[in-house]
């Protein structure tokens, strides 16, 4: 053999810690095609909205809005009020609760339980109402899109109710439906005042008209409140970015002779 350097064969305690260190690594390397652990996932946050304050008998709305969490999750919704009834939207992002008979001075809160994301995300909201003390309202009449020749029998009653009391003041509020005409709910609340002013004598100062917004179908309100007391607060479902308009019908021609 020649000149070269013989390489010496490894001693025990190196051959042991080299296969020591080998067998560390190997356990430490992930397996080829393994999953990868699951990310945790992200938790959204909720909150409801409503009025600060409302009449007695006045429909108070509350929306949930949730942001954030995964944008897989298709979120359920769980409503429990602590006073008066859920009229419309149980099971929705969007509630209207009745207060008629919810005494004054009385706080209104309703909670929702939102479903749907993980266990360990807290999934509760809430937002409370006060229908302060002596705030006196009454709605005598809620109706859809009637004839005017019917409404006309709901206008007669509403007109005896502001006769017979001369400190109360008339609000029509109109709410135009999802898919409605341009200003209905604006014309529906002007011919209610137009036929009670002219057809039944009430002054024009005790009759007032709002358009409320809109809710899912054509609504009319008509409500009665103490003169110098605030507006009732208005109750709307429906944002007008997903309103639908229509033009009117076309007017019917008579036939010629």
């Amino acid at each position: 053999m020649g000149a070269g350097r013989v390489a010496r064969p490894l001693r025990r305690p190196q051959m042991k810690r080299l296969v020591l260190l080998i067998t560390l690594a190997s356990h430490a390397a992930p397996h080829a095609g393994a999953p990868a652990a699951p990310r945790p996932r992200e938790c959204p946050t909720i909150t409801v909205s409503c009025p600060d304050t409302t009449g007695g008998g006045v429909p108070v709305t509350y929306t949930a809005n949730v942001s954030g969490g995964p944008a897989d999750v298709n979120p359920t919704y769980k409503w429990v009020v602590s006073a008066g009834t859920i009229s419309s939207g149980q099971g929705t992002s969007s509630i209207t609760v009745d207060t008629n008979g919810v005494p004054n001075g009385s706080t209104l809160t309703a909670t929702v339980d939102v479903g749907g994301f993980s266990e360990s995300c807290p999934k509760s909201a809430a937002c409370s109402v006060t229908i302060p003390q002596g705030c006196r309202l009454y709605k005598i009449d809620e109706y859809g899109n009637l004839r005017f020749g019917d409404e006309k029998a709901r206008l007669d009653n509403y007109a005896i109710e502001l006769q017979n009391d001369p400190g109360l003041v008339g609000y029509i509020i109109g709410y135009g439906g999802r898919r409605s005409q341009r200003g209905e709910a604006s014309r529906r609340t002007e011919r209610a005042k137009k036929y009670l002013t002219t057809v039944r004598a009430i002054p024009a100062e005790r009759v007032v008209t709002i358009d409320g917004g809109y809710r899912e179908e054509l609504t009319v309100e008509l409500t009665l409140i103490p003169k110098d007391t605030p507006p009732p607060a208005l109750s709307p479902t429906v944002d007008p970015a997903e309103v639908e308009f229509i033009r009117p019908a076309p007017k019917r021609r008579g036939r010629r002779r």
